[in-house]
Order: C-alpha cells, then structure tokens, then sequence
C-alpha cells in the first residue's frame, strides 16, 4: 500500500500529516500528489470527502519560496464556505513551514481589512472568484508571480455562471504557470475551459464505484407526480431519519417543497441560490450543529456542506446525469455508517434508475418500509440518544495528536474556572445558548504565553469565523487565556468554526463561559 513518504513529500509535511492522523493516501491524493510535484498540469475529477484539498494543496506547498513576500499560489473556489475551509486545511497542512501565510478573501468582509492582509505578505490567496477580480481591479492583488493556480470545485463555478470571470483571471495569470482543475463533474465548458487554458493536463478519475459501497443502501420510489410530496412524507416518517438531505433540482423547486413540508407540519428548511448569504449561513450552521434534521436543497447550494451524520439523502427529482446521483448520495454513509438513498421516479422516469444502475455499476431496488426490509435483512438501529457521544468521539480524534500541546492545555483552567477568577466567582456554563441571549461570553484558551493580543483574536473572528467587525464586543486577553464577548448568533458560529483551529500556531479551544 502507498504511504504518504512514498509520493515524494519532504519531511516537514509528513510530519504534519503525522500530527494530523493522516494514514494512507486516498486514491485522488495517490494519484494526484506524484504528477503535481512533477511540474505536471492536473484534472482531478472526484467527489467531495475524497481528499481534494491535500492533493492539490500538500504539492503547492512544497515548492513555495518562503522568502518571497510575493503572492505565488491562488486557490480559486465558488463558495466563501469552500474558501474557510480550504485556508484553514492549507494552514495547517503549513504548520512545520516557516514563513508561509495562506490568506483568505471573499465577499461578505471589508474589502480593507483584506487590502491590509494583502500588504502584509501572503505567499497563498485562497479566493472567491468575484472578490479575486475586485482585489486586482483595485491593485491590492498581483498575480504576475502566481505560479500556481487551483481551480476547486470548477463545475459549481460553471452553475454559479462564473466561468468567463474565471477565463478573465487565467489570462490574468502567468503563461508558464501550473495549472490544476478539481471537479465532481466534468461538463463540456469546464472540458473546452482546460483545453484552453491548461498544458497537456493530466486527467485523474477517481470513478463513481469507489463511491457507491455497500456503507450506502440504495432504493426507489416509483409515484405519479401529483402523488409524489405524500408519499415523501410516507418515507420520511416511515425511515425516521436522523438527517437527511432532500435533493431538488431547481431553486423554484426547492422553495415549494419547504414550504409544503411546512405546511404539513415537519420541521424543515430550504438551502438554494435566491436565498440571501446570512441566511444560507444560518441554515447550514442550524444543519451542521444538528438542530436542523430535514434539509431541502439545490446540489450548488448543498456542495459546502460537508457533514458526517447525514442518515439520509433522497432524491426528490431523479439526477439528470449519473454522476451528479453519485455526488448527492455521497453525503451519507460517511465514516464507517450506514447510509440510505432513495430516488423518487415517475413511472415514465422509471428506465432512469436502469440507467444509473449500468453507468455506476451498482444495484438500486424498490424501496421498503423498514419493517418490511428488516425482516428481509435485519440491520441494528441506532439509537438517537447516543449521537452526541458518538459524535465528540469522533470530534477528538480528529484533532492533531501533539502531546506538548495536550500538557501546555492541561494546566489551562477550564472555562467556568476562568470566568470564576475573573468576573468575581461567576459560574461557568458550558451549555449551548438560548437564541435569545444577547452579550455570550465565549472562553479560548489561548493567551498572551502564546503570543497572542487582541488583535489576533479578532483576526480569527473576522477571517476564521466570518463575523462583522461591528458584531465583536470586549476582548480580554490574559496571560494564559483569553474572553470575547459576541450576540448569540455570532457565538454560536464562532465556535463551530474557530474549535479545534489554530492561532499563531497554537491549537485553540473555544467554550461558552457565561456567568
């Protein structure tokens, strides 16, 4: 089997990847890595959760000139979700090479805090396409010695109509530059977008079987149209999901099955593009932190979720193509579970599910009430009240196993023993805020020992977390810890996008500590 030292990394980064618990290499990253740090153009085609990031991101990396304040790589992504998410892994995929910083710009922020960072020095620019051609138009952002370029997720900058602005900024780039292009799918303009604007590419698949394995069970619905939201809501109540994902295939779609669903009574939200960015924002974090069960959603609004305890996906309207019914169900069966779909077809959609089943060689039978299926192939359950157990399990091993970390946050007060020392004996409460709560004080274990002000504090609110400036109140930082007080709302995003990142290098823990 191939290892991670096997692909041609240097050291510094396979012992990030120790610290990170990384094994061995997905089949994107085996294939991947060789031919990036050979100099080679890539066209990645694989689906989310197989690994994008560090393939493309580990060999950018590994040829950056950390003495060079110059911008030299510029990850380009359709979503501000996608862009957090790529700067805080290359971050720390960064962790043992010096000097390297990897900045984020996106809409949504003050295009002048992102000017400042800019100046500063920032060696990786992980972008949003439309804030990307603002910064170059303003001069704050010279891609003459970009010598890598990312294309991530490029058939959602298609859906999102964004190809020609994507066009506008390789040319913008230099001509001997490397170019890598990762995608679910691969349609005719993003194939006519490589022919032209990528040398002799080398073209990855990681195939739609490598996907569709027996941790997904895989079933369909044959109903009439006018039948079709009973019979959903038949299912729904029959599978009991603990979350699932509803797949439409247009926004006017999505918009009236929530409020359908609504109307009958189950708790459910819609996810598409006429929604505006705040309210994508709440939504997907309400999905994420599991107070949300049933999602109702476009596939461009749902490719920045990347969630693990998603039970369930269905496919309201059956895929046009088989590799996006391959992309949707992905979401599910993550992490060694189980996972259901289960695709709704008209009787005249029906030779739609033969077809799925020859192009992604894999076996879709009618659907069964569960009672039904469990006397056929008996299955456990899982029960719901141990979720939340399993779940931080799984949070924990997660985190970077570095043991003088561990010590250094041991002898760190827990958070109700810092407000206790600070605010007069106050009683911490680690306990999830009500949304009616205003002024949360949140704890960070991290403070001016490890380097850290109050600027830097407010740096990873505003960047890592993507909260207003306006919306930051007091921050204290002390020797060894730090409180930032934040509305509700923002609280709650602040620690689920902040826990378990870094700052100045170190490793952050962020709680409610509410007096």
């Amino acid at each position: 089997m191939t290892s991670f030292r096997d692909l041609g990394l240097s050291e510094a980064l396979i012992q990030t990847l120790d610290e990170l618990g990384y094994e061995d290499p997905t089949a994107i990253q085996e294939q991947a890595i060789p031919e990036l740090l050979a100099g080679h153009d890539v066209i990645g085609q694989a689906q989310t959760g197989t690994g994008k990031t560090a393939a493309f991101g580990l060999p950018l990396l590994e040829y950056l000139d950390p003495e060079s304040r110059n911008t030299q790589a510029l990850v380009l992504t359709p979503t501000r979700e996608l862009c957090i998410q790529v700067t805080q892994a290359l971050r720390a995929y960064a962790e043992h090479l010096p000097t390297i910083e990897v900045i984020a710009v996106f809409g949504g922020q003050a295009v002048a805090t992102q000017q400042s960072r800019l100046r500063q020095a920032a060696q990786v620019v992980v972008a949003t396409v439309g804030r990307t051609l603002d910064l170059v138009n303003r001069g704050s952002l010279d891609l003459s010695s970009a010598r890598y370029v990312v294309l991530d997720e490029a058939d959602e900058m298609l859906d999102l109509g964004f190809i020609d602005d994507v066009e506008r900024i390789l040319r913008m780039s230099p001509s001997g530059r490397q170019t890598s292009l990762f995608s679910a799918t691969i349609p005719p303009p993003i194939e006519r977008l490589a022919d032209r604007y990528m040398y002799d590419p080398v073209t990855i698949r990681v195939t739609p079987k490598q996907l569709t394995v027996d941790a997904i069970e895989q079933a369909y619905v044959e109903v009439p149209a006018r039948e079709k939201v009973d019979r959903l809501i038949e299912v729904l109540r029959a599978e009991e999901p603990e979350q699932a994902i509803i797949f439409c295939r247009t926004k006017i779609g999505t918009a009236k099955l929530d409020e359908t669903l609504r109307a009958r009574g189950l708790g459910v939200k819609a996810l598409h593009g006429d929604m505006s960015q705040g309210q994508r924002d709440g939504v997907m974090l309400s999905f994420k932190d599991h107070r949300l069960r049933i999602l109702a959603a476009t596939d461009v609004a749902a490719r920045g979720l990347d969630i693990e305890h998603v039970t369930h996906v269905i496919n309201y309207d059956v895929p046009d193509v088989s590799e996006t019914y391959v992309h949707r169900i992905g979401r599910t069966g993550r992490v060694g579970r189980t996972g259901r779909a289960i695709t709704f077809v008209t009787p005249a959609q029906r030779p739609e599910i033969d077809r799925i089943e020859r192009e992604v060689k894999t076996s879709i039978g009618e659907w069964e009430p569960p009672e039904e299926r469990l006397e056929h192939a008996p299955r456990p359950r899982r029960h719901k009240h141990e979720q939340p157990a399993q779940e931080e399990k799984r949070r924990r091993e997660r985190l970077p196993d570095n043991a003088a970390e561990g010590e250094a946050e041991q002898q760190e007060p827990r958070p109700e023993e810092a407000a206790g020392r600070v605010d007069g004996g106050a009683e911490g409460n680690r306990d999830r805020v009500a949304p009616g709560d205003r002024d949360v004080k949140l704890f960070i274990n991290r403070g001016k020992r490890s380097g850290i002000d109050d600027e830097d504090v407010r740096w990873a609110l505003t960047e890592g977390a993507v909260i207003p400036e306006d919306a930051i109140g007091p921050i204290r930082v002390l020797e060894r810890f730090s409180f930032v007080e934040l509305d509700a709302a923002h609280a709650e995003q602040a620690l689920e996008r902040l826990e378990g990142t870094k700052l100045k290098g170190k490793q952050i823990r962020v709680e409610y500590a509410r007096g």
